[in-house]
C-alpha cells in the first residue's frame, strides 16, 4: 500500500461516516501509541466521530487501524469491557470480516484469482499486489476461502 491508496482510503472512510449522518475528525499525525500504548482509538462525541491513529505506524498498519475504529465508531458494540468473553470474542471476530471486506472487496479478490489463474491463491500474491503485511494476507486469503471464493 502506497500513501497515494491511503489517502484514497482515507477520503472513502470519512465520506462513509458522513454516510451514517457522522463528521468525521481524524487524525493521523499524533503519537498515539507513545501516550495511550493504543495503536488507535475512536469515539463518538454528538455527530462528531473522531478517530485518533498513531503517526508512527506504517502506511499499512495507519490503513487497517483506521478501518478498524472507523467499525467501532459506526459500530453499537459500546465498550468490550461491559461484555462477557464470548460476546466480546465474536463480536472481534465480525469487525475483523468487516475490516478483511472493506479494504479488500470481493472484485478485488476476483481480479487478483484471474491475474494468476494457473497458481492457487497464496497471501505472497496479495502481499505483493496490495502491499499488505503477511499476517492480514493470510486473513483475507482464509476469509474469502470460507466464503468459497478462492481455492
Amino acid at each position: 500500500m502506497n500513501s497515494n491508496e491511503y489517502d484514497e482510503l482515507l477520503i472513502r472512510v470519512e465520506e462513509d461516516l458522513k454516510q451514517h449522518k457522522l463528521v468525521p475528525i481524524i487524525s493521523d499525525t499524533v503519537p498515539l501509541y507513545q501516550e495511550t500504548q493504543l495503536e488507535g482509538v475512536a469515539f463518538l462525541k454528538g455527530r462528531n466521530a473522531f478517530i485518533f491513529v498513531d503517526k508512527n505506524l506504517s502506511i499499512f498498519d495507519k490503513a487497517k487501524t483506521l478501518v478498524e475504529e472507523y467499525f467501532h465508531a459506526i459500530s453499537d458494540l459500546g465498550n468490550h469491557l461491559d461484555y462477557d468473553e464470548l460476546r466480546a470474542s465474536n463480536d472481534e471476530v465480525e469487525a475483523r470480516a468487516a475490516i478483511i471486506e472493506y479494504m479488500t472487496d470481493e472484485q478485488t479478490i476476483l481480479n487478483l484469482v484471474k491475474k494468476y489463474p494457473d497458481q492457487s491463491f497464496e497471501p505472497w500474491m496479495i502481499m505483493d499486489e496490495l502491499g499488505y503485511d503477511l499476517e492480514f494476507a493470510e486473513e483475507t486469503v482464509a476469509y474469502y476461502e470460507r466464503q468459497g471464493m478462492i481455492n
